[in-house]
Order: C-alpha cells, then sequence, then structure tokens
C-alpha cells in the first residue's frame, strides 16, 4: 500500500472512530448499570426475629387474659351448667329408723315419728371433664311432686374424669308426717319413685370457689 493509501485509510478510521472523542451519556448509562452490584433480596418480615419476639408476647398476654376471664367471670356460670348436666344415679338406697352406732349416748334420740335413717350411695355423672371438689349446704330438701317432704345432708364429695361417687347415710327429717305418710302410701305400690333435691352448693375447680343452685331429680326403688 502507497503512502497515500495509508494516509486516506488513517482519515477515514478516525472520522469513524475518533481517538479522542468523549463518551456519551448513552455510553454513561449502561456503564453506570453495568458497575452497580445487584441489590441483596429483603428479608421477609415473618423471617424476622424480633416480630416472632413480638407475637410470642403476644401470645402470653392473650392466654394470660383469657385464663383470667375464665377463672373470675365464666367460672361460676361453667360451675352453674355443670351442675346442671350431671345426674345422680341411685345405686342403692336403704331406710331404717335405728339410729347409727357412732350416735353418742348422750345425744337425744330422734323422734321415729319424724325422723328415720337413710344409706344412700349413688354415682354422679356428666359432671366436666376438669376435677372439682363439690359442698353442699345442708340441709337439703327433698320433695316428692312438688311438695317438702323433709331434709338430709350430703357430704362433700370429689369429682374427676366426668364422674364421682356420692356415698350419704344420713338422718331424713320429716317436715310434714301427714305429706309423708300420704307419700308411703305411693310409694309401696310404684316400683320406682322420684326425689327431686333442692339447696345449694359450692363447687371448687383450679383454685376458684362458685355458689351454685342444686336442682337434682334422683330415683329410687319403690316397693
Amino acid at each position: 500500500m502507497t503512502g497515500e493509501n495509508q494516509q486516506f485509510s488513517t482519515r477515514a478510521d478516525e472520522h469513524y472512530h475518533p481517538s479522542g472523542a468523549q463518551p456519551t451519556v448513552e455510553d454513561g448509562y449502561y456503564e453506570e448499570y453495568a458497575e452497580k452490584p445487584a441489590a441483596p433480596p429483603r428479608q421477609r418480615f415473618y423471617k424476622k426475629k424480633k416480630y416472632w419476639i413480638i407475637c410470642s408476647i403476644i401470645t402470653i398476654i392473650l392466654i394470660v387474659v383469657i385464663v383470667l376471664l375464665v377463672l373470675f367471670v365464666a367460672f361460676p356460670k361453667i360451675a352453674q351448667s355443670v351442675m346442671n348436666h350431671s345426674g345422680v344415679d341411685v345405686e342403692s338406697a336403704q331406710i331404717t329408723f335405728t339410729p347409727p352406732h357412732n350416735l353418742r349416748k348422750r345425744d337425744q334420740a330422734p323422734d321415729g315419728n319424724s325422723t328415720f335413717y337413710m344409706d344412700m350411695k349413688s354415682k354422679m355423672t356428666n359432671t366436666g371433664p376438669f376435677s372439682a371438689t363439690i359442698s353442699f349446704d345442708n340441709p337439703i330438701e327433698v320433695q316428692y311432686n312438688g311438695n317438702t317432704l323433709g331434709y338430709i345432708d350430703l357430704p362433700s364429695t370429689s369429682v374427676a374424669a366426668g364422674s364421682g361417687q356420692l356415698d350419704a347415710f344420713t338422718a331424713f327429717k320429716i317436715k310434714d308426717q301427714a305429706q309423708f305418710a300420704s307419700f308411703a302410701r305411693e310409694m309401696l305400690a310404684k316400683p320406682t319413685f322420684t326425689w327431686t333435691l333442692k339447696g345449694q352448693a359450692e363447687i371448687t375447680a383450679m383454685t376458684r370457689t362458685a355458689k351454685v343452685s342444686l336442682d337434682k331429680d334422683i330415683v329410687l326403688d319403690g316397693k
């Protein structure tokens, strides 16, 4: 190639690719984004330790509030509901006019016309899932067909896992002898009869005590 041709080629290269040309805005735009590293992915909020600490605190507070509501607000209603839905299944009942052997000599012998003794063994059912102690506010009224026959004493008992034993050896104090005599005639003519126990009781569970109303039917064998 001659010198003239080389000079012409050099000028052409400088025309299309000038050596001293400054970078354009477009060149800077691509350079900026080409050199900038990619942003790290943001951590999701539920993966943060602080989030779980706050959730744990809120959960503990809610549990405490619910427990307090159950103990101080809902417990009396729960106790009454348990008493209402529970049952008393009498397994055996025997009546005698002989005072118990532990009656002390200095105690006045009861009148046989107004008092007799009843040995009753029964089972309480549907008492709920919690362990509890039931204390009766004696005496307990005994009704038959809406009429009061007399009064008995029931001992305290414990229930757990939905059931408990209620055994009582108690004096039955007749309120009205004429009314009781009418009942006795009916009792001897029927295979079974129903008494209604009415009174008050206290249920203690989970360190709380609630007073409840007792209105419970029990079925006993007649003749």
